[in-house]
């Protein structure tokens, strides 16, 4: 709760348009509980260049340095918590001067997308045996190697898991979700799938990047085509969007009984506290407000094609895209 009297503030950033499927989620999570009244959801877009992203960078200290410049500008909007709803940005941030002088501790950072991702995929692994995992992603994170490797940490079998690389699909899928590039790209890197020599009766494509949701059906008939296999999508954004609005209700209703003096001398629940101290705090307080912004200018066909897929989830999350806020300057 900020100082003003202001409901919460998290901050979701990605590189691209992606991330905005959990901030979808996680507006359809909390709109529903009076606790999140005044809740303030600002999405940033953290992509640098319209045609040179994280991905495009030389090396790992270039991509750590654009990603710093981003947190800096982040942390001047006073977010409550920042949420990196994005695989690439996840991997990323352990390489930057912020995870060095230890932010998270005091920002809130979340790179949850990793871990939600891990448990989804561990799990479908562990309930299928006779199942195998297709990763697919950018190239930051696949070649950073790390779901594999937390993966076999687990003792799962190194041929039930694989990994593909798609890069410029994320670009792709944002121009035009439903495209003939996004056919086309995903058709070339999956060329690299009998090279893998995975051992299973089903397929699992564990998606590790916020875009690749949106094309959901494409990647799901391209991989039946390539493996001649049942397949199954496994997307964390939901997961992740899950977790925080879990995180966010806890923390209200704490500070809504803190505020309330705690359980009446007269005995009752805490549910009874939080419910006295919503009538409190929720007065006079807007619903859940969504804004975007972004430092490249983002295409109205473009901002269509993913607010068509975001408008079915949070009619307001699409209605924020479409409006979004354009500032060269924002980092």
């Amino acid at each position: 709760m900020s100082a003003s009297g202001e409901g919460p503030h998290v901050l979701l950033a990605d590189s691209g348009l992606g991330g905005l499927a959990v901030c979808a989620a996680l507006e359809r999570s909390l709109r529903a509980f009076p606790d999140c009244r005044g809740l303030r959801l600002t999405y940033f877009n953290a992509a640098p260049e319209a045609q040179q992203g994280y991905n495009d960078q030389p090396d790992t200290p270039a991509q750590a340095a654009l990603l710093d410049r981003a947190l800096s500008a982040m942390e001047a909007l006073q977010p409550d918590r920042i949420v990196l709803a994005c695989n690439t940005l996840s991997v990323l941030y352990e390489h930057t001067a912020h995870a060095r002088r230890g932010a998270d501790w005091a920002t809130g950072i979340v790179t949850g997308i990793l871990e939600a991702g891990l448990r989804l995929f561990a799990g479908a692994l562990a309930a299928d045996p006779d199942g195998a995992l297709l990763l697919l992603g950018t190239r930051t994170t696949i070649d950073s190697g790390i779901h594999r490797k937390r993966l076999l940490g687990l003792g799962l079998a190194p041929e039930r898991i694989g990994a593909i690389s798609c890069h410029g699909l994320a670009r792709a899928i944002e121009a035009e979700p439903s495209g003939p590039e996004v056919r086309r790209l995903l058709e070339a890197c999956l060329d690299a799938l009998p090279a893998l020599g995975l051992r299973g009766e089903r397929l699992y494509a564990g998606l590790a990047c916020t875009h690749y949701g949106y094309a959901g059906q494409a990647i799901t008939e391209a991989l039946r085509g390539a493996a001649g296999l049942p397949v199954r999508i496994l997307d964390p954004n939901e997961a992740l969007a899950e977790e925080v609005a879990e995180e966010i209700l806890a923390a209200s209703s704490a500070a809504a009984v803190s505020a309330g003096g705690g359980s009446p001398a007269g005995g009752g629940s805490p549910a009874d506290d939080r419910h006295r101290a919503d009538d409190r705090h929720r007065a006079g307080r807007p619903g859940i407000t969504v804004r975007v912004l972004s430092r490249v200018a983002l295409g109205e066909s473009s901002r269509r094609a993913i607010a068509g897929r975001l408008d079915p989830v949070s009619a307001l999350t699409a209605r924020a895209l479409l409006s979004y806020t354009c500032d060269p300057d924002l980092f």
